[in-house]
């Protein structure tokens, strides 16, 4: 799928001080904007962009500026591409300095690149030394932690309701490339149908170009927030941020409403890997009884300590909880979870002297790579189309067979050779089964550890788009196990 469509309006680059490339209401219908006030914008001034608004109210005030609800002064000038009359407006007045502008440019970037219902769409920009802000949908509903005291805690089907939304947003920004790094219930907005929208991406990052990480001269951004933030982030090991660094901020923000415990007040309640413990916080039944084991299983996984034992990616946990929802129940042994690890040393250090290929003799190399080798004996089934793992699978030895209703389409025996990566990274279904035609060995990465692949070895990575870019050069694809 890629990066999806960018959105209508000013021009696509955040850097742009005013999107003069875009059209503008006719100047028949606009009077010159007055000068906000040098101690910041308030209610009643105006600000223009692309089209003008005036500040009504002040929703709500934050580190990098305040967010306001303001009335589209030129909503009812006949301009079909025209922000509705009510919008949201996040103001950097002009004593923020370039960290803000740079805060602000982030999130107008990863809005930019995300067009999804489950995050505010964008209607207009400016950033420039003397006011920048960015005009968003409004909410009238608030956030969660708006609405908190009001309910107190939610219940099993609210909560289910909210892994949902949430990690449907998630995904969309991770097939964007973007990590959000702040899932909080204060950046969780509640929708006119009692949905879930996550905003505020202000830290957000390239989950791979930056590792989660940026200097704003001493000051670091993409540490999330005391409570809610993965154990990784207040370790500030940046190295291990990846997608699921935001699964946690989900786990988290679920365990918090369903047992209606504030994290950010009640840090007492995390729990630390130099304690001995496999979660960062009880589990959910220890503390409200009458926890439905599903609900609580999926929650728990998301708040693994150690990273490696988080779900590979948001699609993968989005799955399970549909196939819950099915009343197939809960199989949390994937393929990698029920393969890996088992397959012994000594036939690892084998596979890998007899690799032909220097780049993935090298990668094999690596320290702690082992972990992803698992064999398949002859006739196995590798991937079945009735099971949706999100892995993909790097052929190192033997023959695949990739059949479809039990047809035979082709058979893969070379080396290096990658199997459902591309639905590994854009969550399309596999429409093959993989079978193992005498023993096979693979490695298997779930979507996390696919990126960190490639990410970490730009060799891996080139190779692969080479791969790609050879087989639409080849005209149709075929129905091959690595192009669906």
């Amino acid at each position: 799928m890629g990066v999806p469509p960018r959105r209508a309006g000013p021009s696509s680059d955040p850097d742009a001080t005013n999107p003069t490339s875009a059209p503008r209401p006719s100047s028949a219908r606009r009077t010159p904007a007055p000068s906000v006030h040098a101690d910041g914008p308030k209610p009643g001034d105006v600000i223009q962009g692309r089209w003008r608004y005036g500040l009504v109210r002040r929703l709500g005030r934050g580190g990098f500026g305040s967010v306001f609800l303001a009335r589209t002064l030129d909503a009812d000038a006949g301009d079909p591409e025209a922000p509705p009359e009510q919008v949201a407006v996040k103001v950097l007045g002009r004593a923020k300095g370039s960290h803000a502008r740079t805060s602000l440019k982030q999130e107008l970037a990863a809005l930019l690149a995300i067009d999804h219902e489950r995050i505010p769409k964008l209607y207009d920009w400016r950033v420039d030394h003397d006011l920048s802000f960015a005009v968003m949908r409004y909410y009238p509903n608030g956030s969660l932690a708006d609405q908190w005291p009001s309910f107190g805690r939610f219940g099993e089907e609210q909560t289910w309701r909210l892994l949902t939304d949430l990690l449907t947003a998630l995904n969309a920004a991770h097939r964007a490339s973007i990590l959000h790094l702040d899932v909080k219930p204060s950046n969780v907005l509640v929708d006119e149908h009692g949905g879930f929208v996550l905003t505020d991406f202000g830290v957000a990052h390239g989950s791979r170009m930056t590792r989660g990480m940026l200097h704003h001269g001493q000051l670091l951004v993409g540490l999330g927030t005391h409570g809610y933030r993965a154990p990784e982030q207040a370790e500030r090991t940046y190295g291990s941020f990846d997608l699921r660094t935001d699964l946690w901020g989900v786990g988290a923000t679920a365990w918090a409403l369903y047992t209606g415990i504030d994290l950010n007040r009640r840090q007492d309640v995390l729990r630390h890997k130099e304690e001995g413990n496999v979660f960062g916080l009880q589990r959910l039944s220890d503390v409200r009884l009458h926890c439905p084991p599903p609900l609580e299983e999926i929650v728990m996984e998301l708040l693994h300590i150690d990273p490696a034992r988080r779900p590979g990616g948001a699609a993968e946990v989005l799955t399970r909880i549909q196939t819950i929802a099915q009343g197939f129940g809960l199989d949390a042994q994937t393929v990698a979870a029920s393969r890996r690890d088992k397959a012994k040393p000594t036939e690892v250090r084998a596979v890998i002297e007899g690799l032909v290929d220097p780049l993935w003799s090298s990668v094999c190399r690596q320290p702690d790579f082992e972990r992803f080798f698992v064999k398949f004996d002859d006739g196995e089934v590798i991937a079945d189309t009735r099971v949706p793992v999100h892995h993909t699978f790097l052929l190192l030895k033997g023959r695949v067979r990739v059949e479809r209703d039990e047809r035979l389409l082709d058979v893969e025996s070379r080396e290096g050779t990658f199997l459902c990566a591309v639905s590994t990274l854009t969550g399309i279904a596999r429409e093959v089964t993989l079978r193992a035609e005498g023993p096979v060995w693979c490695c298997i990465f779930n979507e996390a550890e696919l990126e960190q692949l490639v990410t970490c070895n730009p060799a891996v990575a080139v190779r692969m788009i080479r791969t790609l870019a050879a087989r639409l050069a080849q005209g149709p694809p075929r129905r091959r196990a690595d192009e669906v």
